[in-house]
């Protein structure tokens, strides 16, 4: 998903500038995308209650396969308001039929998205494990991954490949940027407040041989009308950072000059 070279759209903002970066969603492919994502767990949820409950683990496993492919199209449509929006896109966009992704596609986008967080956040992971303590230094590794989060996300979204998640050109990126990225930065670590709240009443396995039974839990929790809403919140702010992340590149285009 690369973003060709192209003008940039000049589309001019109708409301004041804070008041329409919440309005970006408000587009009609936006509030589908918003009904689908709010429904889709509830029909899910339905089918593995009314329909896999009965296949037992094998069920579950289908069940939580198919959660999966969902939450990586979310998550492919969030990339996909970055990539609109650092093109000068105003509000979400609509997914034409030949940029409708497949199976693959879809994981693919997935695992860009956990490897530019497990490059931001494997440090303060490392020592974590090592150590069992959350002291300053964790502490700071932790503020490192937060600070860097938006440039890697960027970085692996726009040129669509872990291989754009280079150290160097990351750290170079944010200090050509430094100011306007300061701004950014506490966006993402709203949306990362967001995600605590959402799974801070996750059941954990007490021990391993729990991981099939706690399956049957983690699905009861994920299709769960109180999670649901909860994650409906975060995906209407997520693309609301999305379009904020897309803009980014779209004002720093040429000082990034990333050749895209």
């Amino acid at each position: 998903m690369k973003v060709i070279e192209e003008p940039q759209l000049a589309v001019k903002r109708k409301w004041p500038w804070l008041i329409d970066i919440f309005l970006y969603p408000m587009s009609a492919s936006g509030v589908v995308h918003l009904a689908v994502f709010l429904i889709a767990p509830f029909l899910l949820g339905w089918i593995y209650r009314q329909v896999l409950s009965g296949a037992g683990y094998v069920g579950a496993v289908i069940s939580f396969g198919l959660y999966v492919l969902l939450v990586g199209y979310v998550f492919y449509y969030l990339a996909y308001c970055v990539i609109d929006s650092a093109r000068g896109g105003r509000r979400a966009p609509d997914i034409s039929i030949k940029d409708t992704p497949g199976k693959g596609e879809v994981i693919s986008q997935l695992m860009c998205v956990i490897g530019g967080i497990a490059f931001c956040f494997w440090p303060v992971a490392v020592y974590y494990i090592f150590t069992e303590r959350a002291d300053l230094i964790f502490w700071l590794l932790y503020g490192c991954g937060i600070f860097f989060l938006p440039m890697a996300l960027l970085a692996v979204l726009m040129f669509d490949a872990l291989d754009a998640l280079n150290p160097i050109m990351i750290v170079k990126s944010v200090f050509k940027t430094f100011f306007t990225y300061l701004a950014l930065v506490p966006v993402f670590c709203a949306l990362g407040w967001l995600i605590y709240l959402m799974i801070s009443d996750l059941p954990e396995p007490k021990i391993l041989r729990q991981v099939l039974i706690y399956l049957f839990l983690l699905l009861d929790y994920l299709f769960s009308p109180s999670f649901v809403c909860r994650g409906i919140v975060f995906i209407y702010l997520a693309m609301v950072g999305a379009h904020l992340l897309g803009c980014f590149y779209w004002w720093h285009k040429d000082k990034l000059d990333w050749g895209l």
